[in-house]
């Protein structure tokens, strides 16, 4: 881009991620893309971050008048245009750059038969063997368990290394319990998006193989529903809720061995209003389309549900450090898994409507759906952590849940 110290700067993607980074004891800035338009993050001194406020509002400015009104004219206007190059080299302004760049992204996802692994590398091995030899070690830090049938799993989705025991713990169960012909899995959509409900025709694909979305069933929601459903699936790009579990369930099952419909969810916050029962028309007719799928297929189906539980702290929005909020919405999800557990679905619901979600449990939407889905009520705590992030004076909690078929 064309830029000089007197064009009027475009805005920050507000959908970038900023976090401390410390290098040789000294602090810096980190901006990164978690949705990976960006081809690497920037790096900056923290008395960038006055200009990465400014460039964030609507009121832009030029690289001069940011000099005098926010730094006094003590940082040179050059000096500020060559940290908005960059930040416009690496796509996080919302210019012509990053639109071109989106545009390539976005029409490769579009185009693609499979989605390809979004946290490899990252979140987990890059290899095949080194992803069995990592889930491996997990699985070693729970007992086996005697036979079992799920009907229903609630599996987190946060990284390998920090939910080692939830994880541990949902590998036991799953792999005691027969092998699914079909998995149904609802996921935290991170992002947004169109509608409730996103699904998509793509593959999923990991270290572990290739498992084959069951698009006979994502058409028949389609065709069936009289509701909208979206047929925009962009945002299976870059969400990890799915991959994450199903990273799980290829090692429990075999990546081959079952079909997989994939369905990132939206919040359902616009429904708390309705504390007693969600009444909404499109989530049963969901639900029923998929219920009877099932009924005619007459194959074995397991449901998923990819869900964390509290998210608090800094990070997530609150005043406070994470360490002062922990006793109390650790009662909170107390409250919160009993009900699920109990399987009371409207009961969970209503809990976290009545407290508007203070808590920000991401896994409210796809654990309502997965008890919706299932008859058992022979569920069980399989494992209750917290994942503690100091940097950011923040903690995510999370939990594993199986529900077990009444002759089990």
């Amino acid at each position: 881009m064309n830029y000089s110290i007197t064009t009027v700067l475009p805005r920050l993607r507000s959908d970038i991620a900023m976090m401390k980074h410390v290098h040789m004891k000294e602090e810096y800035l980190l901006i990164y893309d978690p949705l990976r338009y960006s081809p690497a993050p920037v790096i900056l001194g923290l008395s960038g971050l006055q200009l990465i406020d400014k460039l964030g509002r609507e009121d832009q400015q030029t690289c001069v008048e940011i000099s005098n009104s926010t730094y006094n004219g003590e940082i040179n206007p050059h000096d500020i245009l060559d940290v908005v190059l960059q930040l416009s080299e690496r796509c996080f302004l919302l210019d012509d750059e990053y639109f071109r760049r989106k545009e390539d992204v976005d029409t490769a996802f579009r185009i693609a038969e499979v989605r390809e692994p979004f946290c490899l590398g990252t979140v987990y091995p890059e290899t095949k063997d080194s992803a069995i030899s990592m889930l491996d070690e997990i699985k070693e830090m729970t007992e086996k368990r005697e036979n079992a049938s799920l009907s229903g799993i609630i599996i987190p989705h946060v990284e390998l290394s920090e939910g080692t025991h939830a994880y541990s713990s949902a590998i036991r169960a799953l792999e005691a319990s027969p092998k699914p012909d079909i998995v149904i899995m609802f996921g935290t959509s991170h992002y947004g998006g169109e509608g409730r409900f996103i699904m998509t025709e793509k593959d999923y694909s990991t270290p572990l193989g290739r498992t084959k979305t069951n698009t006979e069933l994502v058409n028949t929601l389609h065709a069936s529903s009289k509701h909208v459903l979206t047929r925009n699936d962009e945002q299976h790009r870059y969400d990890h809720s799915i991959e994450m579990v199903l990273l799980l369930l290829q090692y429990a099952y075999g990546a081959e061995q079952f079909t997989l419909l994939p369905v990132l969810v939206n919040s359902m916050h616009d429904r708390f209003s309705s504390l007693d029962k969600i009444n909404d028309a499109g989530i049963d007719e969901f639900l029923a389309i998929i219920q009877d799928y099932v009924k005619r297929t007459n194959k074995r189906v397991l449901f998923v549900s990819s869900g964390d539980l509290s998210h608090i702290g800094r990070k997530f929005g609150d005043a406070e450090a994470a360490h002062s909020l922990v006793t109390d919405i650790t009662m909170h999800d107390s409250d919160v898994i009993a009900l699920m557990c109990a399987h009371d679905a409207e009961g969970f619901f209503k809990k976290i409507a009545e407290t508007h979600d203070y808590s920000r449990i991401c896994g409210c939407a796809p654990n309502y759906l997965l008890m919706k889905s299932i008859e058992s009520k022979n569920a069980q705590l399989l494992a209750y952590q917290w994942w503690d992030q100091p940097d950011t004076s923040s903690a995510v909690s999370f939990c594993s849940i199986g529900y077990f078929e009444e002759n089990s």
